[in-house]
């Protein structure tokens, strides 16, 4: 695939969340591309969808009803976007992809697309560090998805919150350009 010009960005709900802004200003500007985000309901508890609009040029999506350009949005997303990013992806997240669910219009995007989709996980590392979790990534993988190699438990200090830190910005869109 050469550069993708449509970006969707899924955000789903991990303290991560937090720090997404330099992470959409840099996709947006290593890609020149345009994007739209979808939210998870856990996800607009750490950031309301309102102060995400002003970061974007396509609209925010945080559930499965809205309606507008797109009228089933999280069929017609999959058909606009070039390439899906979940960023940062939840165990929970990672848990409802690998096993079909569609409770929100990430997962229920996720599951109807064949857009290449890449997450990055994003949690305490002692989450991550659980059986089931890695499990759930295995079928990922084994099913198609991309998913960033685990993070590195020594980044920033404190595992409590860096434990299941997501890459920096440049090294996100260095991964996301070697897929895509």
């Amino acid at each position: 695939m050469s550069r993708p010009t449509n970006i969707l960005l899924g955000l789903t709900g991990s303290i991560n969340l937090l720090n997404i802004y330099p992470y959409i200003t840099e996709i947006q500007n290593h890609f020149n591309c345009r994007m739209h985000i979808m939210m998870t309901p856990s996800a607009q508890t750490f950031i309301p969808a309102s102060t995400l609009i002003h970061s974007i040029d396509g609209k925010v999506f945080v559930d499965l009803t809205e309606k507008g350009e797109f009228k089933m949005p999280h069929v017609e997303l999959t058909h606009w976007a070039d390439v899906i990013i979940i960023l940062p992806a939840s165990a929970n997240t990672l848990a409802k992809t690998a096993h079909g669910f569609a409770q929100d219009i990430v997962s229920a995007t996720v599951l109807a697309a064949d857009t290449p989709t890449i997450l990055f996980p994003s949690m305490y590392l002692g989450m991550w560090k659980k059986n089931n979790v890695q499990r759930n990534v295995e079928i990922l993988r084994e099913d198609g998805f991309i998913v960033y190699p685990s993070p590195n438990p020594n980044h920033g200090g404190t595992s409590i919150i860096t434990g299941g830190s997501i890459p920096t910005p440049k090294e996100v869109c260095r991964f996301i350009a070697e897929y895509v």
